[in-house]
């Protein structure tokens, strides 16, 4: 038994609240001598029979031990019918965990007898009588009766409707009869479940039920051919994992996680400690990381991919004019990417979809995401899909490989923080208010290490893109991911479009598609929708949260530009039908009062479909006469792509979207905008306003003539009544004969570079080396490798390197790409200092604050420095993604064990980082030679495992893949 399976039972048992157990006599089902089930029956006088369920016995020890627990408990309650009930639970749960009832959950009972129906008339035992309002008895169809009368289980009334009509059917029947007492629905209903899988089926078939609705082949989506939802493969895995961990009632992430486990049967599980072997669904990636994880993948050597992937073109297209023009200059600039994008994905069977389909996340959405599965994409929004309750998680291009290249992923078990909803939304609160109010209270690095569990009465009001919504912006607070249980919103969004099939499949799972009752959260959060006020987050955090109430006044304390400069909608966070609905709502209320937008004013559709729909329905329209302009379906300014003109770099200036991220200088380049999310709703009204002292909900605009009057609450509908046009074609898939098929990268492009191996690790300490920077403050993954005009060369390191960290801040004079070089004596840009260092071989390390690497999950953050000759980055605290990345390329991320010692470091020091110490569990040291001082050494901790301590010293988890390969 693992150390985290014996951790498990005791935790569980510590949260029970029953009573200790004390020795008893033994039992016709607990033999003294662990006899079989058969020489049990032989001792009770019973004929010997073929009995198939003999292999379990160690198992129904256990059910035993709960009998006996029953037996007290009816004496002790004088056999009071509820107790009996819960039993009753107890037992199908049993069987259920032995892997026997894993696909019988809906499996019909079989008829009833009256003297089932009626015990108290035929002298049987009866718990206590229930009284309605009335006083009266309770009807006869009540659920938690008792008999001691078993033979309707091998003789029910009706024979010919009935399954437990062969001579192998009796095993049911002998489990009751040793149980030699009163009887609840729930039992019978249980034993009824375990007969058919024992009809003479073998020990594996026992798992199975063939005419259970798990059995269907339902597929994935609609563009691909053989790839088929597996609930059953779930269900088993799941029921396996329920059984080592006691039954303890399972958040639904956990039940998601678990039931992917690469190995259920041995796999350690404990949250926060254990690391996780997972085999996940689909892959998913984005243009701008595809490039680096599909040129690692071709140095791995496999004709295709194993499991399920596509490639989405929507990070590379610039807003500058409008939508059409800009993406004609996008497929222009980016020709060699696109051309090398879609045969690559042609040749390794990979979907691929076109500039103009839209973004990643959105197409996720309408395409792909199902209830229950496991996708990791190459973005950090992925979450987004867990709007249709599936657990997306958001990667580096390496953890991708190994998916693609059908390794086990691994993922370190997170926490679940669960955030119960109630009350409903009215007015002008939206879906994103929620997540900016957990944001305000969770903090950037609130959620690092675990998934956000949302659930309770109120999220059967929100939307499944809503849901998205909320899912999407959890990347902001650094969780793992988010998801919302399986709902009708849910599967009237997948009937919408055209996935019906899968919602139905999804009902008859439902059961594993939310939460247990009564699971336990490591954290959790309770808001009232009723009391939620809308939010706007920002500036220059996302995390910065002010309801509405107070916006105004927050903007007079802190000196905030007040007037409003550019409003912009959309984005993968808010471009939903139902999102571009309710904003033009708002215009079209501006509109008719003869009034437009003050402030410019810009759409993004998340999607072709959506963009399509909305012209076709007429909210395009309404944007534009508002003054609005289109943009292409593509990230656009959320990501930087953005060649904004109305102010000069430098100058104080306001912005306000229903983006997600609001880094400084994140969507114009410009460090002096202040940059505010909220929803696309406020952001609608704010426009009109132009500025942002205006609040919708309370304060008055005036009309073309001069006539005060008040903005209406949004409206709009979730899902478009005459159902979704896809528009334009934008999906390539991938060819049936790709065996010819050539993937060509020229020698001379500035664009795409095939990758060599990093040299691996030559097993020595690393004496005297410089601190390339210490960082002052928030350190991003935009500080670390900035996107907009760097974007193009994502798929070139050596030229991307000539970003790296040129947007952090030097402690040493507060200045961002300044460092000193110690070589030359003099200060020059860092990624020209770290060239020089490597050129003279040199390694270096970076010393970091908390949260280093929060954002997005661009593993060239972690590449740039590897290639640049970087040894470690040490800080108080990382972001999961990036620590996961700088691992994977054979970097250590390592932290200060002691917080404090931060502060103790210079930029001068020089330092020895004893890489012979590292070990599983354990710290290393580093030595600190101050420029005027004596030495002194700190330690450092680090999360590395066995297998990751390989990618170390092999120099990357890609040189370990390929060396495993040999």
């Amino acid at each position: 038994m693992s150390a985290a399976f014996s951790e498990s039972r005791n935790q569980s048992d510590k949260r029970s609240t029953s009573r200790p157990r004390t020795p008893r006599p033994t039992t016709p089902l607990r033999p003294s001598s662990h006899s079989s089930f058969r020489e049990s029956a032989r001792s009770s006088g019973e004929q010997d029979a073929p009995f198939p369920l003999n292999a379990f016995e160690p198992a129904f020890a256990e059910l035993a031990d709960s009998i006996a627990d029953l037996e007290a408990n009816l004496m002790h309650f004088q056999l009071m019918h509820e107790s009996l009930a819960r039993f009753g639970e107890s037992f199908a749960g049993f069987l259920y965990g032995l892997n026997m009832n894993a696909f019988c959950v809906d499996f019909p009972e079989g008829p009833i007898p009256e003297s089932f129906r009626h015990p108290r008339e035929h002298g049987t035992q009866s718990g206590p009588k229930s009284r309605d309002a009335r006083g009266t008895e309770e009807s006869e169809s009540e659920a938690t009766f008792m008999t001691t009368d078993i033979s309707f289980v091998e003789n029910p009334v009706s024979q010919k409707s009935s399954k437990f009509t062969t001579p192998e059917a009796k095993a049911p029947q002998r489990i009751l009869q040793r149980l030699n007492m009163p009887l609840t629905r729930h039992m019978f209903a249980a034993a009824q479940r375990a007969a058919v899988p024992t009809m003479g089926l073998g020990l594996r078939r026992m798992a199975t039920v063939s005419s259970s609705a798990l059995d269907q082949k339902v597929k994935q989506n609609n563009w691909e051919e053989g790839n088929f939802i597996n609930y059953k493969k779930m269900a088993e895995n799941l029921a396996i994992v329920r059984g080592r961990l006691n039954n303890r009632p399972l958040t639904y992430a956990e039940k998601i996680l678990y039931s992917h486990l690469d190995d259920p049967h041995g796999q350690e599980i404990e949250r926060g400690v254990s690391y996780l072997k997972l085999r996940p669904d689909r892959v998913a990636c984005q243009d701008a990381t595809a490039q680096m994880a599909i040129l690692q993948f071709m140095s791995a050597g496999m004709p295709s991919v194993a499991n399920p992937t596509t490639v989405h073109c929507d990070h590379l297209i610039e807003a500058q004019v409008g939508g059409a023009k800009d993406l004609e200059r996008a497929i222009g600039i980016n020709k060699e990417v696109y051309d090398f994008l879609a045969s690559a994905c042609a040749k390794y069977n990979i979907g691929f979809w076109k500039p103009g389909s839209g973004i990643i996340h959105q197409i996720l959405l309408e395409n792909y995401a199902f209830p229950g599965g496991l996708l990791i994409g190459t973005d950090s929004h992925t979450p987004n899909a867990g709007g249709l309750g599936m657990c997306a998680i958001g990667v580096g291009g390496a953890d991708a490989v190994d998916v693609m290249a059908n390794l086990p992923w691994e993922l370190k078990a997170p926490k679940v923080i669960g955030v119960k909803l109630t009350g409903q939304m009215s007015g002008w609160t939206s879906p994103k208010d929620i997540i900016l109010k957990v944001a305000g209270i969770l903090t950037v690095k609130g959620g690092t290490g675990a998934i956000v569990e949302y659930h309770g009465p109120g999220v059967d009001q929100i939307s499944a893109t809503g849901m998205g919504t909320i899912c999407n912006m959890g990347a902001e607070i650094g969780a793992t991911t988010s998801l919302f249980p399986f709902n009708d919103r849910m599967y009237d969004y997948l009937k919408a479009t055209k996935r019906q099939a899968i919602g139905d499949f999804s009902r008859a799972y439902a059961k594993e598609l939310r939460e247990d009752e009564g699971a336990e959260y490591d954290q959790l959060i309770e808001i009232n929708l009723s009391e939620l006020e809308p939010h706007i987050n920002g500036p220059f955090t996302p995390d910065l949260a002010t309801p509405i109430s107070k916006f105004s006044q927050a903007v007079k304390e802190n000196n905030w530009p007040s007037e409003l400069k550019v409003g912009l909608i959309g984005s993968c966070t808010n471009s939903s039908y139902e999102d571009m609905s309710r904003a033009a709502s708002i215009a079209r209320d501006a509109l008719d009062h003869g009034i437009k937008s003050k402030a410019i004013f810009t759409v993004t559709p998340g999607s072709e479909q959506i963009r399509a729909t909305i012209e076709r329905d007429g909210q395009l329209q309404t944007f534009e006469e508002f003054g609005g302009v289109v943009l292409a379906n593509a990230c656009g300014p959320c990501i930087g792509q953005w060649d904004r003109k109305d102010v000069k770099k430098g100058d104080a200036n306001s912005i306000i979207s229903s983006y997600n991220r609001n880094f400084t200088g994140r969507n114009d380049g410009n460090p002096a905008t202040h940059s505010f999310v909220t929803s696309p709703d406020l952001v609608v009204a704010m426009t009109i306003a132009g500025s942002l002292h205006f609040n919708p909900l309370t304060d008055k605009l005036k009309d073309k003539d001069g006539n005060e009057f008040m903005l209406s609450p949004p409206s709009g509908d979730g899902l478009p009544a005459l159902g979704y046009d896809p528009g334009q074609d934008t999906y390539q898939a991938p060819p049936q004969e790709r065996a010819s098929l050539a993937v060509k990268v020229s020698p001379t492009s500035d664009r795409l570079q095939l990758l060599e191996p990093f040299a691996p690790w030559d097993g020595k300490d690393v004496l005297d080396i410089p601190i390339l920077i210490k960082c002052q403050g928030k350190t991003t993954t935009d500080h670390i490798s900035m996107a907009g005009p760097w974007l193009k060369y994502r798929g070139h390191l050596d030229n991307i390197s000539n970003n790296m960290l040129i947007g952090a801040i030097n402690e040493e004079n507060g200045q961002s790409n300044k460092v000193r070089n110690i070589v030359s004596g003099g200060y020059d840009a860092v990624p020209a200092v770290a060239r020089d260092y490597k050129k003279n071989g040199i390694k270096w390390v970076v010393i970091g604050d908390w949260n280093y690497g929060e954002g997005s999950s661009r593993e060239h953050a972690a590449l740039e420095p590897r290639h640049l000759g970087g040894l470690a980055i040490i800080t108080r605290s990382f972001a999961r993604i990036h620590e996961t990345n700088l691992k994977k390329q054979g970097m250590l991320p390592l932290t200060f064990s002691n917080p404090a010692d931060y502060d103790l470091i210079k930029p001068d020091d020089k330092v020895d980082v004893l890489c012979t110490e590292l070990a599983v569990g354990k710290p290393l040291t580093m030595r600190v030679h101050p420029k005027n001082g004596e030495a002194f050494e700190v330690k450092l901790s680090h999360t590395f495992n066995e297998p990751q301590l390989e990618w170390f010293k092999n120099g990357s988890a890609l040189n370990t893949m390929a060396k495993s390969q040999k």
